[in-house]
C-alpha cells in the first residue's frame, strides 16, 4: 500500500462516529519523468588521456530504462506498431521520434538474446519430455517457419527461413556451431542410409572437430564432395551436428524419449500405422463391409 488517504462524508448535525470502512483501490499513473540531468565527472590522467564518469546502466540515446521497458514490453507482448507506441508516448509527455522509438525496441537487444538462449539450453537438459510443433510465418515480407520447443516450464520460439531436419538439429543446440566427425556421427549416416561413396571419403581413424561451418564445408570440399549439392551436404551436417553431442546429451539428461507429442500424463498415445504383412490380407473395416452391403441390396 502507497498511501492512505482519508475520505469525509457529509453527515447531518447529531450523527455519531462508528468508525471507518476501509477499501483498498489500484490504480494506474502513466506520466512522463522530468529530464534528468547527470553531471558526468570529467578527468585528465597525467598520460593526457580523458576519463568521462560512464552514464547508469541502461541508458540509450538520452532515454532511461524505464522507457525502454516499456515500449519493449507494449511491442513485443502487446503487438503495439511503432506509429502507434510514439503517439502514445507523444501524448504522455515524453517527446520522441518514430526513429527512436525503433533504435529502443531493436538495438542493443543481445542481453534478452542471451538469456533466450541459456532458458533454451536449461529446459532442454532439465525437462522431462520436450514438445516440438511449427507453423508458416510472415516474416521480412517473405514466407518463414516459426518452431514452438517448450515443455511444462519453458517455452522458446524460433524463426527460419526453411523446413528441414537439418535446421531443426540446428535450433535444439542453440549457441553452439562446432560440427564433429566420429563414431556418433557415422552411427547416424548408417542409420539415416548415406550415400556409402561419401562416408567412405570423410571417415577417418581419428575423431575431426570444426569450429563452425565454414572450416567443415572446406573439410567436405577438399575431400572431393560437392558442397552444393544440398541433400548430400546436408545429411553429412547433420550427422556432424549429431557428433558434437549436444543433440544426444539433452535426450540422455532428459531420462526419457528427447521429443514427444503428447503429455506424459495422457493416455491416449498416438498409434503407429504399420502395413500388414507379407502374404496376409488386411481385413476390411466395419463401415466397408456395411458399405458393400448396402451396394448388394
Amino acid at each position: 500500500m502507497s498511501r492512505e488517504e482519508i475520505l469525509h462524508a457529509r453527515v447531518p448535525p447529531g450523527s455519531r462516529f462508528k468508525g471507518y470502512k476501509s477499501c483498498h483501490v489500484r490504480d494506474l499513473i502513466v506520466s512522463a519523468q522530468l529530464v534528468l540531468h547527470y553531471r558526468r565527472e570529467c578527468w585528465v590522467t597525467p598520460d593526457g588521456k580523458t576519463v568521462l564518469a560512464p552514464l547508469p546502466r541502461g541508458v540509450v540515446g538520452g532515454y532511461g530504462p524505464n522507457l525502454r521497458r516499456l515500449c519493449l514490453m507494449l511491442h513485443a507482448q502487446g503487438q503495439v506498431t511503432m506509429a502507434r507506441l510514439t503517439t502514445l508516448l507523444n501524448d504522455i509527455g515524453v517527446s520522441v521520434s518514430k526513429r527512436q522509438v525503433v533504435r529502443l525496441s531493436t538495438q542493443g537487444l543481445d542481453g534478452f538474446a542471451a538469456e533466450d538462449a541459456a532458458v533454451l539450453h536449461a529446459g532442454l537438459v532439465s525437462a522431462p519430455y520436450i514438445t516440438v510443433d511449427d507453423t508458416g510465418a510472415r516474416h521480412a515480407r517473405d514466407n518463414f517457419h516459426t518452431t514452438q520447443i517448450g515443455a511444462e516450464h519453458f517455452t522458446a520460439f524460433r524463426t527460419i527461413a526453411s523446413k528441414s531436419r537439418l535446421n531443426f538439429l540446428s535450433l535444439l543446440r542453440g549457441n553452439h556451431q562446432d560440427y564433429v566427425l566420429n563414431e556418433a556421427a557415422f552411427d547416424y549416416l548408417d542409420g539415416r542410409r548415406a550415400d556409402p561413396v561419401l562416408v567412405a571419403k570423410i571417415r577417418g581413424h581419428e575423431p575431426r572437430r570444426f569450429c563452425d561451418q565454414v572450416p567443415f564445408l572446406e573439410y567436405l570440399a577438399g575431400k572431393g564432395i560437392d558442397i552444393f549439392d544440398r541433400q548430400a551436404v546436408g545429411v553429412l551436417a547433420e550427422a556432424g551436428i549429431w557428433g558434437s553431442g549436444t543433440i544426444s546429451a539433452t535426450a540422455s539428461a532428459s531420462r526419457a524419449r528427447p521429443f514427444r507429442r503428447w503429455p506424459p500424463w495422457s493416455r491416449q498415445k498416438p498409434r503407429r500405422l504399420s502395413p500388414p504383412p507379407a502374404g496376409r490380407q488386411q481385413q476390411p473395416s466395419r463401415c466397408r463391409l456395411l458399405r458393400t452391403q448396402d451396394s448388394r441390396h
